[in-house]
């Protein structure tokens, strides 16, 4: 049997035995990639990428039972497989920066450099983490490619177990870097579908090999099937139900494979925030991500980046629980200000909280973790996310004096060092010579790093209209080459060339203050549009100190020392704008003092947080998915459009140049009786080549009684036309065609409008 006869073959076995077994199997398969799917919520946080996965999963499916029924060979379904993918790969993921939908350059480009993106992360995450678009590409195209082996496997091989591979893969690899969610349900649910679609095709097999008699062939699948399902599904059940309770279940494992590669129980390995900053700032402008109640503006921090792998800046800090007063961090020689917060999260969609640095002691209803070397505030483990989170947090903003900076310490504590001046090896060394040209003579690490600041705000121009990144060769373009960029190309090449200086240097994230709303100026909102990335400096006894490099960018109340005058981004313009003046509070206490104007830690005065607003009223980022199914419905209209004029002028062209062909009565005579067959075929009435003219007209004339006659007539005149030895005269040629005309008009009278379309705009008009 071949590959082409055997769906043929397994359909008249199924029939046999009263089962679509084809079908069912096929939606069995289905149902196992599905599952698989349904398990990634173990590894990614939310489920707005589980939609274009399942839609993916099901065509992925489709396309290859569809090519298979019809007979496709292999080679061809799975390039068809390829381009299916690429297309829904590049449509759902790289929009954008496709033609209507269709792969460009640009596109391919995105697509990969997405991937590359997400590879340099994956070995620093840990599940459940973000859905980056590079995981989402990945997985995109290994559930195209493997739904199509899956289907070669089962089907056409009849290899049932083999063809549950691809989807397992993606569900162990799941199950043993995913996070510990709903394990029992998800497994359930992947087991199932497995095991349902080993059954259908073992009593396929059956039904096709065995020798059954009479009604025996049509009740041994069956009762196979009856058996063998209740078999699964009590087995299902039973290990759901009856494993989470055997003892020891739950217990730690011997060897934890999600472990391997942590430093202990309080790390938290995540990904770096400057890998969706520039899709705040530009797809995100205008959602308020949080707003914040303090009597000080400042730059809301994040956390802070610390390694540099020569692609990506990102941190591996080690978090324990956090409640009232936090763990200090570096010591700092300035005077502070001390003063409190109130914050409300509502669409940061990050586990960070934001504070002003450095963080002194916090409050919030909810567990929070705490890393004092890299000053961050993050939810606790099991939660995914601090959106809806509101809390309390009191700070001590450093004052910096700029002859005192310039009077530092030179010298570097070997934990600094150790950690904050690591580079690649293979960092370029022009970047290192500008970086050296740039600082030349500089006599102090506070001047050097004035001097690197100064060169990117005097020489670089803020633009979004450029690529995300800030490795090697992005480093060596931006500094050498491009020159323009945005906080997240000037923050880490401030940092890497401070670092090839021998300058202790890290990537702060966070956001600018935010827009003071107009009826209560300690109120300041927040929006995708204040993301912004910056570098700190470690100058000796005053610990890590803020410049500003990005151009258009300012630090509240550091004028002093950095030289910029605060700004920020101008909302909806993508400008820039100096905010409005504020001094801090007069009572400013030296590092340690408790300010006069503050409570104690733990009270937080009179700052709640009830009254914040969510800013529920501000509208959320445009979804992209309207417009795109806009641009698709609009390619498939015009494709249509161009696809039914195409069929009505090639058949309209085909019978113009028929008719002009035939310049003899004999010609004309053959040309109707062509197009009378043409006629009948259309209506649905088979045409059989070994019949004769007669026989035809009998048949047909049965089926079709109104054409019986005329199809009798046109027989005869063409049987005489060809055997009678006597040259047809011209009006024999012209009746023909009359008659012809007739046939066709009978025919497609014999037909319903649907079918009358159909047949109007069948590809088959386009292949005669």
């Amino acid at each position: 049997m071949t590959a082409a006869s055997a769906p043929s073959r397994v359909r008249a076995d199924a029939e046999d035995f009263g089962l679509p077994i084809l079908l069912l199997s096929e939606l069995a398969l289905g149902l196992v990639t599905l599952a698989a799917v349904f398990g990634l919520r173990r590894a990614f946080l939310d489920t707005e990428w589980m939609g274009p996965l399942l839609l993916q999963a099901v065509g992925a499916h489709v396309l290859p039972a569809l090519l298979r029924r019809r007979g496709v060979s292999l080679p061809a379904s799975l390039l068809a497989q390829g381009g299916a993918a690429l297309l829904a790969v590049t449509w759902i993921y790289a929009g954008d920066a496709s033609a209507f939908g269709i792969p460009t350059g640009a596109s391919i480009d995105a697509l990969l450099t997405s991937v590359s993106d997400a590879a340099a992360v994956f070995g620093d995450v840990k599940a459940p983490t973000e859905a980056l678009d590079g995981f989402l590409v990945a997985t995109s195209v290994s559930l195209w490619l493997g739904a199509g082996l899956a289907d070669w496997a089962g089907f056409r091989v009849d290899a049932p177990l083999e063809a549950t591979l691809p989807s397992a893969t993606l569900f162990v690899l799941t199950a043993v870097l995913g996070a510990d969610v709903d394990r029992v349900l998800i497994s359930a649910f992947w087991v199932l579908p497995v095991l349902a679609f080993v059954l259908l095709r073992r009593a396929d097999r059956l039904g096709r090999t065995a020798s059954w008699v009479g009604e025996r062939r049509r009740l041994g699948p069956r009762t196979l099937l009856a058996v063998g399902g209740a078999l699964l599904i009590g087995a299902v059940a039973v290990a759901a139900v009856v494993g989470p309770r055997i003892p020891g279940a739950e217990s730690e494992a011997i060897l934890s494979l999600t472990d391997i590669g942590d430093e202990g129980p309080g790390t938290r390995v995540t990904v770096s925030p400057l890998v969706d900053i520039r899709s705040r700032l530009v797809d995100q402008a205008d959602v308020e991500v949080f707003s914040v109640r303090s009597p000080v503006r400042s730059y809301w921090r994040l956390t802070s980046l610390d390694r540099f792998d020569g692609r990506i800046w990102s941190s591996n800090g080690s978090y324990g629980t956090a409640s009232g007063d936090l763990d200090d961090g570096v010591p700092v020689a300035s005077e502070t200000v001390t003063f409190d917060q109130s914050f409300a999260i509502t669409a940061l969609s990050q586990i960070w909280l934001p504070a002003a640095y450095e963080p002194q002691a916090v409050e919030t209803a909810t567990d929070v973790r705490y890393d004092e070397v890299s000053g961050t505030i993050i939810v606790d483990t099991d939660i995914p996310t601090s959106d809806n989170t509101t809390y309390l947090v009191r700070s001590a903003l450093p004052e910096h004096d700029p002859a005192a900076l310039a009077a530092a310490s030179s010298s570097i504590p070997s934990d600094i060092a150790e950690r904050y001046l690591d580079l690649p090896a293979d960092f370029p060394d022009s970047v290192r010579a500008l970086a050296a040209d740039v600082t030349a003579g500089s006599g102090s690490t506070y001047e050097a790093s004035r001097r690197l600041q100064d060169f990117f705000r005097n020489e670089f121009t803020y633009d979004l209209d450029v690529g995300n990144g800030h490795s090697e060769d992005a480093i060596e373009q931006f500094v050498l080459e491009l020159r323009r960029g945005y906080c997240e190309q000037f923050a880490g090449s401030f940092a890497a060339m401070a670092r090839s200086l021998g300058i202790p240097a890290r990537v702060a994230v966070g956001f600018t203050p935010g827009i003071s709303d107009p009826d209560d100026p300690t109120l300041y909102r927040v929006r995708g549009e204040h993301a912004h990335a910056w570098p700190e400096v470690f100058i000796g006894e005053y610990g890590w100190v803020l410049f500003e490099p990005t151009p258009g960018r300012g630090a509240p109340f550091a004028e002093q020392y950095t030289g910029v005058p605060e700004q920020q981004v101008s909302s909806g313009t993508g400008g820039t704008t100096a905010t409005t003046t504020v001094s801090p509070p007069s009572t400013a206490a030296p590092t340690g003092e408790e300010s006069p104007a503050t409570s104690a830690p733990g009270d937080f005065g009179d700052l709640g947080t009830g009254d914040l607003g969510t800013g529920a009223e501000e509208p959320g980022p445009a979804s992209p998915w309207l417009g795109r199914f806009a641009w698709a419905a609009g390619i498939f209209l015009v494709g249509l459009a161009l696809y039914l004029t195409t069929v009505l002028l090639v058949a309209s062209v085909r019978r113009a140049r028929r008719h002009r062909g035939a310049v003899d009565p004999a010609a004309k005579i053959a040309l109707a009786w062509d197009e009378s067959l043409d006629a009948v075929r259309r209506a649905g009435v088979p045409v059989r080549p070994s019949e004769t003219e007669t026989e035809a007209a009998e048949r047909i004339g049965a089926r079709l009684p109104s054409a019986g006659p005329l199809l009798a007539d046109l027989a005869g005149t063409v049987h005489r036309s060809t055997y009678s030895g006597i040259d047809p005269g011209v009006d024999d040629g012209d009746g023909a065609l009359v008659t012809a005309t007739q046939i066709e008009r009978v025919a497609r009278e014999s037909m319903s409008n649907g079918e009358r379309v159909v047949a109007t705009f069948h590809p088959s008009r386009l292949l005669r």
